[in-house]
């Protein structure tokens, strides 16, 4: 039996929710449309995310360890966070994802970068910035 209609079936939920990231998407009508959209809204998330990191880094100023251990962990975070979506969306090197997972790949890859890239984001905000001053 394939794999595509067990996964479709178990991607539907994410998908329901996926479809709509932002009330700027309630008028995409085709598949290409909310592609698309989903593709903007991870472009939105990761500019969030590079925001906050550089408010970070400023946070950090004068503290030469702190900031080196940062940015490797940011590296390393990216790596993760890129590493998981394969691993949810698994495509072998001569595998189509479209072939595997329809016309919704680029919909469901790009909301959940956009899903984990908001909660390392609100994970850089409530670690280093709403942390009270002294603690650093």
């Amino acid at each position: 039996m394939s794999r595509l209609p067990l996964l479709l079936l178990a991607l539907l939920p994410v998908a329901a929710s996926a479809a709509s990231p932002g009330k700027a998407c309630d008028d995409a009508r085709t598949q290409l449309d909310i592609n698309e959209c989903a593709a903007r809204e991870a472009d939105t998330s990761d500019a969030e995310l590079n925001a906050v990191y550089r408010q970070v880094m400023q946070k950090l100023q004068g503290q030469p360890v702190a900031i080196d251990k940062l940015r490797s962990a940011q590296r390393l975070w990216i790596q993760l966070r890129d590493a998981d979506i394969d691993a949810r969306y698994p495509v072998g090197k001569d595998e189509n994802p479209r072939v595997l997972y329809g016309s919704m790949y680029p919909m469901l890859y790009s909301a959940n970068k956009a899903e984990l890239t908001r909660q390392r984001t609100q994970w850089l905000r409530a670690t280093f910035l709403d942390r009270a001053e002294g603690e650093l």
